[in-house]
């Protein structure tokens, strides 16, 4: 069925970090801010609007179809540039991670692989479907990050905190979230996760914040080529709007690429890391 956004308006909420940010920027900060904004609107906001009047626009777009990327770990790409992880635990049961578009298709195909158990709201921009998952899976549990459980109550029920509920996340072989509360303006987080390679062998993967994504400038993807997606780094426009301290998030993301033995690297946006590359040091 069509996806549908929040039911909760935080209009309120964008604007104020967005006010707050734009007062910390410097005249070339902002001229880049503008001209991300600016693009976004014309080669992506417009387009979409039309192609939408004709059928083809984001919210027509289908999901791709679970790709596996470890044992127990596939993710599914979703308007285009949003990838929804999920997980399958020890009992079964899956775990979705930044819940796409509730199309038929995917929840066939998701039916195949499992029961969904849980669903996690990792920040505050993707929250777009979990109610509607929630709905149809009223056994589902929810989670999110601390932060965010009183907002993210306003919308869906939410079971509780990411942080405080890891017993119950282990699951899915959550071993540890990382909050990164002290530089991103949203409520994000790094996410570790055990798991094992297709082949059967124990490693670790890593579930990254938003802010931090793996993918090239194309032209071809116009939100890729004014959002700033560099390959694996930090979105320029995240950088300028939703990041409090840049020295703290880049700390705390060289931090991240320090944690020893990683196997996998999964991105909200962008192609997942694997062996060297997802063990990379800063």
């Amino acid at each position: 069925e069509p996806g549908r956004m929040p039911k909760v308006d935080r209009s309120a909420i964008w604007k104020a970090i967005t006010t707050k940010a734009w007062t910390r920027l410097g005249l070339w900060e902002r001229l880049s801010m503008i001209n991300s904004v600016v693009g976004w609107i014309c080669l992506w906001v417009l387009p979409d609007a039309l192609l939408s009047k004709i059928g083809l626009g984001k919210s027509n777009s289908p999901n791709s179809a679970p790709k596996q990327i470890t044992k127990n770990i596939w993710q599914i790409e979703y308007w285009g540039y949003v990838n929804a992880t999920v997980i399958k635990g020890k009992d079964g049961s899956l775990l979705i991670h930044s819940a796409p578009v509730a199309r038929r298709p995917t929840i066939d195909q998701l039916a195949k692989l499992g029961p969904i158990g849980a669903i996690v709201i990792p920040n505050l921009s993707h929250d777009e479907f979990a109610h509607v998952w929630k709905e149809k899976l009223p056994e589902a549990k929810v989670y999110c990050p601390e932060a965010l459980v009183e907002e993210m109550s306003k919308g869906v029920n939410v079971e509780g905190s990411i942080e405080k509920s890891m017993d119950a996340l282990a699951n899915y072989g959550f071993k540890s979230c990382m909050s990164c509360d002290s530089w991103c303006a949203f409520n994000d987080c790094f996410l570790r996760v055990d798991t094992e390679t297709i082949e059967g062998k124990s490693t670790t993967a890593l579930i990254s914040c938003c802010p931090v994504a793996n993918l090239t400038r194309s032209i071809f993807k116009p939100i890729w080529f004014f959002y700033g997606f560099l390959g694996l780094r930090m979105v320029r426009q995240c950088a300028l709007v939703f990041t409090k301290d840049l020295k703290a998030a880049r700390e705390f993301v060289n931090k991240m690429a320090s944690i020893p033995e990683i196997g996998f690297v999964l991105f909200q946006h962008g192609q997942a890391l694997s062996g060297k590359a997802a063990n990379a040091q800063p």
